[in-house]
């Protein structure tokens, strides 16, 4: 019987419509749920009832190296006017040994609310990182 090992995080697939697909880092959202607390002034006890409330969902964040000629992330931030915004579904796949899914995160409606690139540095030798920030507005996990 073999053993049964926890995934490495290291090996993924991020597909977001956009022409390259390499990731170095993505942050997936954190799900919070909202505690609705209720209290009748009249009821005899000192306890406060909580309720579940809305479920929110923190950020999205991809890295990538910065490519020549490649300014998709820009280009879908200045989609962005008077309240609308191009919305896309984003998977991002955790991958085995083999490059096969083994558990997929889809983020549905997502749009682009900040986008911000590292230090650029004469004295390192490092690559150059552009940092995406999407809100999410729903999300699916799908163990495969």
């Amino acid at each position: 019987m073999s053993a049964v090992h926890p995934h490495p995080s290291y090996h993924f697939r991020v597909d977001a419509g956009f022409s390259r697909i390499g990731f170095t880092r993505v942050l997936l959202p954190r799900m919070e749920r909202d505690v609705i607390r209720y209290r009748e002034g009249s009821y005899p006890d000192e306890f406060v009832r909580e309720l579940p409330g809305l479920l929110r969902l923190t950020e999205c964040v991809l890295e990538r190296g910065v490519m020549p000629m490649d300014d998709q992330f820009f280009q879908w931030l200045n989609t962005v006017r008077f309240g609308t915004a191009e919305r896309r579904d984003l998977t991002v796949a955790l991958l085995n040994e083999q490059h096969e899914p083994t558990t997929v995160w889809r983020l549905h409606n997502t749009f682009p609310v900040k986008l911000e690139w590292s230090v650029l540095d004469a004295l390192t030798s490092s690559v150059l990182i552009e940092t995406l920030h999407l809100s999410v507005e729903s999300m699916d996990l799908q163990p495969t």
